[in-house]
């Protein structure tokens, strides 16, 4: 018989690639070893229950929000510089993906502009989504995924690190055949193993969003076949703008299931979703550049909820998500005019009539 090795030896061989990556990473480490309790190695120690309490994050002086601000001030324009302030003060997240080249020697590059003592907030985007023409990743794929993730996690090491892998990730996977899905899950498994291991890294996993994916038994069925046990949990809303309090009690579910934590995205959902006219032909929210949406609620770890270990900023508010409307930049693209809108609109309420004040 031809086509390949029997699927046993291509099992243990995966298996066996697994634990040799994750083996080689933690031996790389030079800090002490992982703690459960305070993997970020943060002084004083945060109390029991998050690992995220007391850390002092990185903001990127150099960021587009930052320039913007200084070009505002040189040209004297006050008010434009303190609106886009908002955004500039805050600790943002950095991406990474299938369009960073040499992915461990950017991220250690980004790292050599950090101090021993921040945390830097890191994301992950490397693979495919191709539409629901796309029903398995091929091993080609699936190969330079995992060597891409292996070589990101090198480039981390033994830094300090939050990091959201894979946006995307599981809200595409409907568009998988089923063994294409049991692909995406060997692909994700892999991912958590070896970002697991990291010693000074905490890392959540995309669970889309309460208002556009599966209800919360599906998305934590799709989290353990993700492996999600081996890292602290998952996030969410990191596309969308979704009231706060609702993703809040999607995570509540999905946590409850999992019994695991979350990270909600707050850093353009100060005005909730905008709704199309037509949401069974256009969606539960308009994604691209909607008008009229805020800010949302400031990075932090007191959430008031049990198992939401902090709102933070994982979108980059002010960049654009595409030329949806005349004149709109490409895709990821700084986008002052919008970012200045969203500053006007920022709002901190959780949800409509909710008690946390605006901005």
């Amino acid at each position: 018989m031809t086509g390949g090795p029997p699927l046993r030896r291509r099992v243990f061989t995966c298996a066996l690639l697994t634990l040799l990556a994750v083996a080689a990473l933690t031996q790389a480490a030079s800090s002490p070893a992982r703690t459960s309790t305070n993997p970020l190695a943060i002084r004083p120690a945060p109390p029991p229950g998050d690992p995220l309490v007391g850390a002092r994050y990185f903001v990127d002086r150099g960021d587009d929000a930052q320039r913007q601000m200084r070009l505002y001030r040189r040209i004297g324009e006050t008010a434009d510089a303190n609106l886009i302030a908002k955004l500039a003060v805050e600790p943002q997240t950095v991406h990474f993906g299938v369009y960073t080249h040499n992915v461990r020697a950017s991220v250690r590059l980004l790292f050599k502009h950090v101090s021993r003592r921040a945390v830097v907030i890191l994301s992950t985007y490397d693979l495919p989504h191709l539409g629901c023409t796309h029903t398995s990743d091929t091993p080609a794929q699936v190969a330079a995924f995992r060597n891409w993730m292996h070589s990101f996690a090198h480039g981390i090491g033994a830094r300090r690190a939050v990091v959201f892998l894979e946006e995307d990730g599981l809200i595409t996977t409907g568009c998988l055949s089923r063994s294409g899905l049991s692909v995406r899950m060997s692909e994700l498994d892999y991912a958590t193993r070896v970002l697991g291991a990291l010693p000074h890294t905490v890392t959540y996993l995309d669970a889309g969003s309460a208002d556009g994916d599966p209800a919360p038994g599906r998305m934590a069925s799709l989290l353990r076949r993700a492996a999600v046990r081996h890292i602290r949990g998952f996030f969410l809303n990191s596309s969308h703008y979704d009231w706060t309090n609702n993703e809040l009690r999607y995570g509540d579910k999905v946590a409850k299931i999992l019994r695991a934590h979350f990270v909600v995205s707050t850093s353009v959902n100060g005005r909730g979703p905008l709704r199309p006219h037509n949401r069974v032909e256009n969606g539960n929210e308009i994604l691209c550049n909607p008008s009229g949406r805020g800010l949302g609620p400031r990075p932090t770890t007191a959430t008031g909820d049990r198992f939401a270990d902090a709102f933070m900023w994982i979108g980059i508010p002010g960049r654009s998500n595409g030329q949806c409307h005349p004149g709109d930049p490409p895709n990821a693209t700084w986008f002052p005019a919008y970012a200045l809108a969203l500053a006007r609109n920022a709002n901190g309420q959780l949800g409509p009539g909710s008690a946390r004040q605006p901005y």
